[in-house]
């Protein structure tokens, strides 16, 4: 199961693939425009508690990623393979109740296992979509190898995506993703509601080999403040991207319904298009409240490579 967790010290170079055996159609889609090839907003990532030394570049926020056409053709997919699930109350360690999860593969990779779900004479939206976001984060958070060249989605290895549905009672507790299963990055593409991720460094209570928390748990959304945290502002439509210090050294969380993530400056329009709780009388242009409905999410992870072996 993909929510397994665990915290080890950061690997160096993610499995890297030299053909395209894994997924025949990458490089059709290497030429093209991503989703929206556009850069990270700062704004998106309240770093006013952070802790000392805390890399803001290991964790980033692309609101707007995707279109509503875009975003519709993954919730219609993921809808489909997740109809004949049910919610359940929990996980073996504890970390999501109330949750529904299935493997949201591509033709191309049903292809590459044998497995086929549909024939489909052209590729599904969808799966472009899954395609692109790759070829994004291939291109933008796995830099250049030792030999010059750019990072590609044909030369790293990912896992299948995951789809993750989170009832608006559910909850996601403090947990870091196992290395032992996936590798340099986590990120996320939100749908149906806004929500808020909070990132607090990681502790010694967390079992490295097992990826179970040992105790010590603080409140109910996981350990207290007192070291500091970082909140990411995650709306519909936006990806989020978790590595180096941010994926290995710090937990990630998502906040409860009607939480507040304050903003360094907002415009207007952004102002009026956030979900809201009731107004708790602050100023709009700097605070935004939360309401986190039913969530929707498409986990990335490449494949976790031991570089000894």
């Amino acid at each position: 199961m993909a929510l397994s967790f665990s915290v080890l010290a950061p690997r160096r170079g993610a499995c890297r693939v030299h053909n395209n055996r894994f997924f025949p159609l990458a490089n059709a889609f290497a030429t093209q425009a991503s989703a929206v090839d556009n850069s990270p907003d700062s704004r998106y990532l309240n770093l006013r508690n952070a802790p000392k030394g805390f890399d803001a570049a290991s964790a980033v926020v692309y609101p707007g990623f995707l279109t509503d056409e875009e975003g519709k053709s993954l919730i219609k997919e993921a809808s489909k393979r997740l109809k004949r699930r049910r919610f359940e109350n929990g996980h073996w360690d504890s970390v999501i109740t109330g949750y529904r999860e299935v493997e949201l593969s591509t033709p191309d990779e049903d292809f590459s296992r044998g497995q086929h779900h549909e024939n489909h004479a052209t590729t599904p939206l969808f799966a472009r979509v899954i395609d692109e976001t790759r070829r994004h984060l291939a291109s933008k958070h796995f830099g250049i190898d030792g030999g010059g060249t750019a990072a590609t989605p044909a030369n790293v290895q990912w896992l299948p995506c995951h789809a993750i549905d989170l009832s608006a009672n559910g909850e996601l507790s403090a947990h870091v993703d196992s290395v032992k299963f996936s590798g340099e990055i986590v990120a996320g593409i939100s749908l149906l509601s806004d929500s808020i991720m909070r990132l607090r460094p990681s502790s010694s209570e967390w079992d490295s080999e097992q990826g179970t928390r040992l105790g010590g748990a603080k409140g109910k959304q996981g350990f207290d403040d007192s070291n500091g945290y970082v909140d990411l502002y995650l709306p519909r439509l936006s990806l989020y991207v978790l590595s180096g210090m941010s994926r290995y050294s710090y937990t990630h969380e998502l906040l409860p319904s009607c939480s507040t993530f304050e903003f360094s400056e907002m415009n207007d329009s952004e102002s009026q298009n956030n979900s809201k709780c009731e107004e708790d009388g602050t100023s709009a242009n700097k605070n935004v409240h939360v309401k986190r409905e039913r969530r929707l999410s498409i986990i990335f992870r490449d494949a976790y490579c031991n570089s000894n072996s």
